[in-house]
């Protein structure tokens, strides 16, 4: 991980508060040393343990400094450092007075000193880990969402792949065939004119709806309960406007609502306009909740397709 020195030095001090209590315990045992003015073996012992366990906690402290720049995970790592320290001091104390192997009152606190650091250190330790593993866990979710959303998106890029080529196709059929017509004086030219017109303004509507979708596909959205009546309501105005003429009712629970995103009246609006445009009126919408899904059902009084 990258980060810039003096920031990490000073701007984020309170990362580097594992390194300042391991420092701080380590000052103290020397500089007790140094007031008490003399030193035993046994003292020189007892420091030279204390040493051992408050250097690596210094160095571990700047581990955490570097690594960890959120003050959820700096707070995880000091609860499991203050967790060593409570479970290793009074047992230090515990072991002292059961098995007394220190003289003099400053070298128990010495071995007092020695078994807290103890503590502080393979709690901070532990803390350190579980803050690794959990981030660890969290990017492993997140490139599982990505994953998933990207296969999600690239089935939704050929749906609308499929529908959009459908779509244009028809259109382009429909003005080239009017324009053979009018080119081969078989039709009224105003007449063909205000088709080509129609089939424009339609190719016209479906390329400024492509924005919308493109918008919708490429960013990560969560879904949302979206009410079923409102979806159609918008997906009905929107082929209204398209059709003014259109006759199309709505029958059913419209109070339902499902789990879905911003998509979902564009994909009931791509149904209707099939309808519409291919069948023959009344287009009727049917809305039934049941109990685990919610059915919209578009039916029209066309002959349908032969298969």
């Amino acid at each position: 991980m990258s980060l810039d020195l003096p920031e990490s030095l000073f701007g984020g001090w309170w990362r580097y508060l594992v390194s300042v209590i391991g420092m701080l315990m380590f000052t103290v045992g020397v500089g007790s040393v140094f007031l008490d003015g003399r030193l035993t073996g046994e003292e020189s012992l007892q420091i030279s343990a204390l040493a051992v366990l408050s250097v690596p906690l210094i160095a571990l402290g700047a581990r955490v400094a570097m690594d960890i720049d959120e003050g959820a995970d700096a707070v995880r790592v000091l609860a499991w450092m203050s967790g060593g320290v409570l479970v290793l001091a009074p047992l230090g104390a515990w072991f002292q007075v059961a098995v007394p192997t220190a003289d003099t009152d400053f070298e128990v606190a010495l071995l007092f000193l020695s078994a807290i650091a103890a503590g502080a250190f393979f709690g901070s330790v532990v803390g350190y880990y579980d803050v690794r593993v959990r981030r660890l866990v969290e990017r492993a979710s997140r490139e599982e969402a990505r994953r998933e959303f990207l296969d999600e998106q690239q089935d939704a890029l050929s749906a609308l792949n499929s529908i959009l080529r459908h779509q244009i196709l028809n259109d382009l059929n429909a003005i080239s065939g009017h324009a053979e017509l009018i080119r081969d004086d078989r039709i009224d030219p105003d007449a063909a004119a205000e088709t080509i017109e129609d089939h424009c303004g339609h190719v016209d509507n479906i390329v400024s709806r492509i924005e919308t979708v493109v918008d919708a596909l490429t960013l990560v959205t969560e879904t949302r309960e979206i009410s079923v009546d409102e979806a159609v309501e918008r997906a009905i105005q929107t082929l209204q406007d398209e059709h003014p003429s259109a006759s199309i009712g709505v029958e059913g629970d419209t109070g339902a609502t499902v789990l879905a995103d911003d998509l979902l009246y564009l994909a009931l609006y791509e149904v209707l306009d099939n309808a519409v445009v291919h069948g023959e009126p009344p287009v009727t919408v049917t809305v039934d909740a049941g109990t685990e899904a919610v059915t919209v059902a578009v039916a029209d009084t066309g002959p349908g397709v032969d298969v």
